[in-house]
């Protein structure tokens, strides 16, 4: 489970816990855990990540940090991103260390069981570092300097997840299906993607103070030249380019 959607989850059971134990109204809990809400109306209902806030109630070790959390709300009256998004890593490990997958899946030879092996560490080095990376954005108080480490969090977790997709796709196999590809436009994206870096960030680059700030624009522009790259080599793959 992604940490986005933990956090979801996360929101959802304390919106609940706040206007139906706390008797907060629905404005007080928008303003609690930063949401709107027509948000915290949704959690309410069940149509906003009802998934993963049955799946972090389920959990006994996951639940301990939602009371934690929820006395942090009652003494302070409000949640910050730094304190939902710490739990969340906190909740993901401890989902991880629950569902931890046997290192030799029955059936796999000697050689792949150890490259399943050498991924999952790789998968737990990446989730430790987006872990590590999340708590020094934590205590950053420019929001600059905070966003630069929570990007760096958020790929370690995208490289995790990309590993994992990798883990299971070895063990069924390997085999790969692009038919449902068929039916998307990949050349339509690729145009739409490299039309919004025309004139997007040179301009903007050209105002900004050496730093932090010119930093982040290259965060932006790496991404975008890896999205073209990955968009054509799926061109490439379909017969396309």
């Amino acid at each position: 489970m992604r940490v986005e959607e933990i956090a979801s989850g996360i929101r959802a059971l304390l919106a609940m816990s706040l206007v139906k134990d706390h008797g907060f109204s629905r404005k007080e809990a928008a303003e609690a855990l930063g949401a709107s809400q027509p948000t915290i109306t949704l959690y309410l209902n069940g149509r906003r990540a009802s998934l993963s806030a049955r799946r972090i109630a389920e959990s006994e070790a996951a639940r301990r940090y939602i009371d934690e959390l929820m006395e942090r709300i009652l003494s302070k009256g409000v949640l910050t991103d730094g304190e939902l998004y710490d739990a969340a890593f906190n909740i993901r490990r401890a989902f991880d260390m629950e569902e931890r997958i046997e290192v030799v899946p029955s059936g796999i030879g000697k050689e792949i069981a150890g490259i399943l092996e050498s991924l999952r560490r790789r998968v737990q080095a990446e989730q430790e570092s987006a872990e590590e990376f999340m708590k020094v954005a934590i205590n950053l108080m420019d929001d600059l300097a905070r966003m630069i480490f929570r990007a760096l969090a958020s790929d370690c977790l995208r490289h995790a997840d990309i590993l994992m997709t990798l883990i299971v796709a070895i063990e069924k196999g390997g085999v790969v299906d692009i038919s449902q590809l068929k039916r998307v436009d990949i050349e339509r994206l690729l145009r739409k993607e490299e039309e919004a870096h025309i004139g997007g960030l040179e301009e903007v680059e050209k105002l900004l103070p050496e730093g932090f700030s010119a930093l982040l624009v290259e965060f932006i522009k790496s991404d975008e030249e890896k999205h073209s790259k990955v968009l054509r080599r799926v061109m490439g793959l379909m017969g396309l380019g």
